[in-house]
């Protein structure tokens, strides 16, 4: 499950099972109790890390810290899939969305939408790889990024 966790993405098997045990062997998960809270809120962490219950990938979906579940046969194909969708896109901009995603966490509404506008208007709309985006959907054709 900390592995999981870790991931920006997670698509599991139906199949797959999610749990921290360690309380039931007398510590608890360190990871888990600082990114499991920003996932699934705080009495929710509580519980996972507390009870040493098994989930399901369907309820780790609900939670919030699976992304899709899918049936095991379809789990390849599902991964495909994703990081298909992921490798059209410019290294550079994923990188700046993950960081507008990640830096402005918990942030009151006011400072985030400060912060995340300046690196919107000063980082990203001064890249080659956004305006190479733009230019491509302009004339129709494919982006050539240049992670730049």
């Amino acid at each position: 499950m900390e592995f999981a966790i870790a991931c920006d993405s997670v698509v599991a098997s139906k199949a797959a099972k999610f749990g921290q045990p360690e309380v039931k062997l007398g510590f608890f998960p360190p990871y888990a109790a600082i990114r499991l809270p920003a996932l699934v809120g705080p009495a929710k962490a509580i519980e996972i890390c507390a009870s040493g219950r098994t989930y399901t990938a369907e309820e780790g979906v609900t939670m919030g810290f699976v992304t899709r579940a899918v049936e095991a046969d379809q789990f390849d194909a599902e991964v495909a899939k994703l990081v298909g969708e992921i490798q059209t896109s410019s290294p550079l901009i994923l990188r700046l969305n993950k960081q507008a995603v990640r830096a402005h966490l918990g942030m009151k509404f006011p400072v985030a939408i400060e912060r995340v506008s300046d690196l919107f208007l000063n980082t990203l709309m001064k890249t080659e790889d956004t305006l190479e985006g733009i230019a491509g959907f302009y004339e129709k054709r494919k982006a050539v990024w240049k992670n730049k």
